[in-house]
Parts: C-alpha cells; sequence; structure tokens
C-alpha cells in the first residue's frame, strides 16, 4: 500500500511542477474553436462540412486506376486498314546497294550523291 500512497504522490509533484511552468501561458481562442467546432448557422455548419480534410490512400487509387487503363486500353483497340501507298513507283528492277554500312536503293542513292556533288 506504501507503494501506492508514494506514486500518488509523485504524480502530485509532478502535476504541481507543470501548473506552476504552464502558469503564465493562457489560450485566448475558446470562443473561436467553438464557433469552429459548433457552428450555429446553416451556413457556418455547411462551411464547416466543406472544410474537412480527406484523405486518401495512395496505394489502392493507383492500382485501381491502372486497372482501369488496362482494361480501357484493352476493350478500346483502334481498327487499323493498311492502305497501300499511291505514290511510290514499283520498279521491279530496283538494285540494292551497301554504302556506308547501310542499305540504300542504287538509285535513289545516285540522285542524293548528284545533289550533294552540286
Amino acid at each position: 500500500m506504501n507503494t501506492g500512497n508514494t506514486e500518488n504522490t509523485k504524480r502530485e509533484a509532478i502535476k504541481q511542477q507543470l501548473d506552476e511552468e504552464l502558469q503564465p501561458i493562457h489560450f485566448e481562442g475558446h470562443e473561436r474553436v467553438l464557433k469552429m467546432t459548433h457552428p450555429p448557422t446553416f451556413g457556418a455548419r455547411l462551411l464547416a462540412f466543406w472544410n474537412k480534410e480527406i484523405e486518401l490512400p495512395v496505394k489502392p487509387i493507383g492500382a485501381i486506376g491502372a486497372i482501369i487503363l488496362v482494361v480501357s486500353l484493352t476493350l478500346h483497340q483502334p481498327e487499323v486498314k493498311h492502305q497501300p501507298q499511291q505514290n511510290v513507283q514499283q520498279h521491279p528492277n530496283r538494285e540494292l546497294i551497301e554504302a556506308g554500312g547501310n542499305t540504300y536503293w542504287k538509285d535513289i542513292y545516285d540522285q542524293a550523291v548528284k545533289r550533294h556533288a552540286n
């Protein structure tokens, strides 16, 4: 029983020291805090409702967004029709040459060399 009594006296001593240290500090915003936590008018209540913070977890929202993106891309595949180019002339006897480690059509290479030489 004696240990319980000494524990209470320690708590009382700590409380008294805390009260002495906090004596010069006064909180004067009681009315403002009460108005914010318990708004008296409907407009103030609505403003307090809109002022609430919402915490959204990033990982689940990111995972859901990724799933939606993959599903939408999978379901919405555009139909691609390959049309042959009309402007390209078909030469059955074209010759391929290698120059500088690259492969070119001989007639196009000769035209480019002539333009560069001029």
